[in-house]
């Protein structure tokens, strides 16, 4: 997911060739491409945190309450754009939900996510103008 076009996949091979110019001792960790995992539970609570029991493990995970609304996945375009191009950190793969599974894009358990910076209320996901505000086409679209 990282090096999705020649520009980000040329930055990483810059990290890790600026990492390993200085990699003299062996007690340090090795040069690396990635700073972090494509995948960990985070990630996933991440993606579900709209569904139980995810939503009680997200809570959990941030000390009882969602994280900044800004962080939250809110936002398929914004989330997309992050993880292959706008941030070197963020290398997350998307989970077998996004081809099979609409209920995760919808906030029907009525959960109180905050609001952005921008004043947007995080509620429902944000889909692609293609899906036309319908989870079960994104997904039925997604898969092909």
């Amino acid at each position: 997911m990282g090096a999705q076009g020649e520009t980000r996949a040329a930055q990483f091979r810059e990290r890790y060739e600026a990492l390993e110019s200085n990699y003299f001792n062996e007690d340090e960790p090795p040069p690396f491409h990635y700073g972090t995992h494509y995948s960990c539970a985070a990630y996933v609570l991440y993606y579900l945190m709209r569904l139980e029991p995810f939503s009680r493990l997200a809570l959990t995970l941030q000390g009882g309450r969602f994280d900044v609304a800004d962080r939250l996945f809110h936002n398929i375009g914004a989330s997309w754009r992050s993880a292959s191009k706008e941030n070197l950190q963020d290398v997350r793969e998307l989970i077998p939900e996004f081809f099979y599974l609409p209920d995760f894009l919808v906030n029907k358990n009525m959960f109180d996510f905050g609001t952005t910076q921008l004043g947007k209320t995080v509620h429902d996901v944000t889909l692609p103008r293609w899906a036309k505000g319908d989870p079960k086409r994104f997904v039925r679209i997604h898969r092909q």
